[in-house]
Parts: C-alpha cells; sequence; structure tokens
C-alpha cells in the first residue's frame, strides 16, 4: 500500500474524462441510509448542494430532523443489542469479508466518487483520486487485520489453578460526527474498523460534504451488511435543522462517540459525553509547524513545505502553517518558495491541470480572507498572494470560493496568524538560529497534532522529532499516511487514534473473564 501523499505527488497516467462524466451525474434528492434502507427525511425536508468551485446548485441532500435521528439510533441499537440479529449473529471473518466487499465496491466505482467528492468539496480531481483510493486501502487493510487482532489472550496466574483470558469485544453503538475536508475519508477512519470490531454505527457527515459518504451506504447495501449495522443521517447546520446533532451527541443509546472536526466542536461534543460518562474520540484543530536545517537539499524541502500548506487548499488539520527555516539558508528557501508557489494552478476542481481547488463553502472562504485581512492589517509582511481574489479565473468560476495561496513572512510569534489555526492556504514563515530556540518556538502553542522536522543529520532530525509536542511527526516528509500508521494528536488537537492495530481497538472493549 502507497502512502497517500505519494499519489498526490507521483500518479502517472492521470485520466481525462471527469468534467465529461460531471455533466450526466446528479446527486438530486439523495436520501439518509437507515435501518438497511434509504429514506427522505420526516416531511421530504432537504438541503441544497452548492459546488464550491461556482456556488451552482448540483442537488439536495435530506434535512434529518430529531425523529429521523431517534430512528437511525433505535436501529443501531436493536442491531446491536438483540442478540439475536443478523448484525449480532456474524463472526469476525463475516464481518472482514463484508468490509473487503465494500473496498471492491468502492475501487469499481473510484471515478464516480471522485467526481462526486471535488464537485462537493473543492478538492483538485487528482487529489480526490488519490484519497478514495485510500480509503480503499483502509477498508482492506482492517479486513486483512481483523480476525488476528480479534483473539482471546490467555493471562497466566502464577501459583494459582485460575484460568484468564482477556477478551475483546465490540464496543457499542458508536456515533461518528465526520467533517468536511476528508469526506469519505474521515468516515471510512471511522467505519471501516468499527464494523470489522462488530459495533453499529451512526454517522452524521458534514452538511457541506455529505455525497461519499451516502455512496459508500450504497457500497455497504450492495455488499448485504446487515440492517441496523450501519446508518446514515444528513443535513444540518449552518441552514438545516440543529437540533438532529444535538440530539445525536446527547443521546444514551450511544456508548461511543467518535468526533473529527473543529476544536470548538469537540469541546461541546465532550461535554456532552462527560454527562453520560461516555468514552468519546476526538481529532481535532492544529496548528502545526515544519523545521528546515541548513543542511537538507532546498528544492525537496521546499516541495514538502508547499505539501504541508496547500494541499487541499490548506484545509488540513495537520497542515504545517508555521515555517521555521534556520537562518542560513531563510533567503534561498524563500525565493525557491515563492517561485514554485507562483506555479500553483488555481482552478476548476475538474480539470486535471488544476493543483489548488476552492474553499469548502463562502462562509470558509470568508472566514480564511478575514484572518489574512487581520494579518495584513496587524503588518504581517505579504509574499506573495493575500485577501485579494486569485487572477486568471475564468468568468464562470468568480462566484466561486477561490482563495490565493498566501505567505507572511517574519510573522510576530504571538500574532494571530502564527498562533490559531486559519484552515485554509496560508503559510507563515519565520526562522531560527539553533536547534534549541526552534523546538521552544514549535512547542509553544496550544495544539499537538502534527509537525514536521528536515534535516539529512539523522541524530538531529530523530532528537527533533522526540521532542516535539505532537502526536505524528514527519520525518524528512509532510503529511504522509498509511493504513498501518496511527494518526491523531494531543494537548488541545484532542485523543484516540486511527489507522493501525489503535484504530481498530478504538471499537474494542476488553472484557476479563476468570474461571476456577
Amino acid at each position: 500500500m502507497e502512502p497517500l501523499v505519494a499519489k498526490v505527488l507521483c500518479r502517472p497516467n492521470i485520466r481525462t474524462l471527469s468534467r465529461a462524466m460531471s455533466t450526466k451525474i446528479c446527486y438530486e434528492n439523495m436520501k439518509m441510509y437507515i435501518d438497511g434502507s434509504f429514506v427522505p427525511a420526516e416531511n421530504d425536508k432537504t438541503l441544497d448542494i452548492l459546488s464550491p468551485k461556482d456556488q451552482v446548485r448540483i442537488g439536495s441532500i435530506a434535512d434529518a430532523g430529531i425523529n429521523d435521528v431517534e430512528k437511525a439510533l433505535c436501529a443501531a441499537s436493536d442491531s446491536f443489542n438483540n442478540y439475536h440479529s443478523d448484525w449480532r449473529k456474524t463472526t469476525v471473518k463475516d464481518r472482514c469479508s463484508l468490509v473487503a466487499c465494500m473496498a471492491d465496491n468502492v475501487a469499481s466505482r473510484l471515478e464516480e466518487f471522485a467526481i462526486a467528492e471535488s464537485l462537493d468539496c473543492g478538492k483538485p480531481i487528482v487529489e480526490s483520486r488519490a484519497d478514495i483510493e485510500f480509503c480503499v486501502d483502509i477498508l482492506r487493510y482492517y479486513a486483512e487485520i481483523g480476525e488476528e487482532c480479534f483473539k482471546d489472550k490467555h493471562l497466566p496466574i502464577p501459583g494459582t489453578e485460575l484460568k484468564s483470558r482477556l477478551s475483546p469485544e465490540p464496543y457499542g453503538v458508536i456515533g461518528c460526527i465526520t467533517p468536511w475536508n476528508y469526506p469519505l475519508l474521515q468516515a471510512v477512519n471511522k467505519v471501516a474498523p468499527a464494523l470489522v470490531a462488530g459495533c453499529s454505527i451512526v454517522v452524521k457527515p458534514s452538511p457541506l460534504a455529505s455525497i461519499t459518504t451516502l455512496l459508500l451506504g450504497e457500497a455497504a447495501n450492495s455488499c448485504g451488511l446487515p440492517r441496523g449495522s450501519l446508518n446514515i443521517i444528513t443535513g444540518g447546520p449552518p441552514s438545516g435543522d440543529p437540533g438532529a446533532a444535538i440530539h445525536l451527541t446527547n443521546s444514551d443509546k450511544l456508548d461511543k462517540l467518535s468526533f473529527t472536526g473543529s476544536t470548538s466542536a469537540g469541546v461541546h461534543m465532550l461535554k456532552s459525553s462527560a454527562e453520560l460518562i461516555r468514552p468519546t474520540s476526538l481529532e481535532l484543530g492544529g496548528k502545526g509547524a515544519m523545521v528546515v536545517f541548513e543542511d537538507v537539499d532546498i528544492d525537496v524541502a521546499v516541495d514538502w513545505a508547499m505539501v504541508g500548506i496547500f494541499m487541499c487548499a490548506g484545509q488540513i488539520c495537520s497542515a504545517t502553517s508555521r515555517l521555521l527555516v534556520h537562518e542560513e539558508i531563510r533567503d534561498k528557501f524563500v525565493e525557491k518558495l515563492l517561485s514554485k508557489t507562483k506555479k500553483i494552478v488555481v482552478g476548476d476542481p475538474l480539470d486535471e491541470e488544476t493543483r489548488m481547488g476552492p474553499l469548502v463553502s463562502a462562509a470558509q472562504k470568508s472566514g480564511v480572507i478575514s484572518r489574512i485581512k487581520q494579518a495584513e492589517k496587524s503588518g504581517c509582511h505579504v509574499l506573495i498572494g493575500g485577501s485579494a481574489s486569485p487572477d486568471g479565473l475564468p468568468q464562470n468560476l468568480k462566484a466561486g470560493n477561490f482563495v490565493q495561496p498566501t505567505i507572511f513572512a517574519d510573522v510576530p510569534l504571538d500574532n494571530a496568524a502564527w498562533t490559531e489555526e486559519i484552515f485554509g492556504p496560508v503559510l507563515c514563515v519565520n526562522s531560527f538560529s539553533t536547534e534549541e530556540e526552534a523546538i521552544a518556538i514549535v512547542n509553544d502553542n496550544v495544539y499537538g497534532l502534527a509537525h514536521s522536522v528536515m534535516s539529512t543529520d539523522e541524530d538531529r532530525a530523530n532528537r527533533v522529532a522526540a521532542r516535539m509536542k505532537a502526536g505524528v511527526v514527519y520525518v524528512n516528509s509532510n503529511q504522509v499516511a498509511a493504513p498501518s500508521t496511527p494518526f491523531g494528536g494531543c494537548r488541545r488537537s484532542g485523543f484516540g487514534r486511527e489507522w493501525g492495530e489503535l484504530g481498530l481497538d478504538e471499537y474494542i472493549h476488553l472484557k476479563t473473564i476468570t474461571s476456577a
């Protein structure tokens, strides 16, 4: 399995039928998936789907109300808590086969999923294809490791005739709330291990990007997933019913909650769970840093720096939006960084040449532009980009949610642009002189999701990585991922892990059974 970033940067023989196919696809009246059936929302309420590239309506999704959510919760609860249900009768081998089938279904429809992703959240088609392929890899990974990870572990009790074993069991009914930046990937990150473990799930994707999660429901349905084991509800703020998400997170039918999104929203999730003493996994915001030492190959380091901030138009929780370059190479590094940034093609996400698409919504664009203007007014030096609209956009994209790739230099360390998550294509550059100084600057932040360090001195790179306060550190790379490598944060970036065996452990309850 290739790392995700390798597929984005090195993909050969890219197909060219995306724009032609997109004219034939309709996402009108997409229904929710509850208890094994595709159903509309109560009173047939819907939300329009607006494509980020031009704000044109491309379809609609159901806008769930409280009663719709309760139906999904009851379906999940019945399928899990009824030991005679078809779902509870499955073995781990059965469940691995079902998830493998889902992988095959998604793989066979890769272009369909990729086009939907690009139209729905605005990312370039080359990124969307890589994302969908990675989703297939994750589904297959958990289908492959499930049986081995779901075995009893015998525990010796010296000096007695007692026998004890640690027995893994499915955690229960899981509520999964996913964001809009990686819609299918974030759903698969939770759904694949939870299904293999035997949990029943209610998934609520962001109303800004729900299409591919609903297509995942189609894949599950076509594979014969027992009813109630996977439920997908859609809708909610900013345009839809706010009660649905609140009802889901406050429900005592959930045995666990898994949330990926902003830190502020994560605080509300944790408060809801605290009332119920309910375990909760949180993958939240970040303000990652990339440290570049003087011994690097500058061209290579610049490429990794650009991956760290401009992929997905900077809408990545693990983005390395703070760049620290050793003072000896600072000027040369910045010169090459600007040269390459100028060549980024910003445009239609379905154009094969596009390398940065629009932001997901008008509100997201407005928020990022506001942050850029704030930095400009506070005296931050704009090297490239800024708050103005990108040049060269065709007339049909003028209404889209496009923001220029923007780089600020010599940003004060207490400036909001340096300390707060912007969630857009905005990079802040500073220099440093010593290793100790770099580490201190990196760790002087409330987040702890992902950082990067670049150096040909392996000892130094590993030494710095060990001292960075983060759940993930990339050494001589950035944003690389594989299904077997756990991902998650610390501090205000949350807790819990996705991917790897630890990602499966999140959905397993361990029971100690001792017998005489």
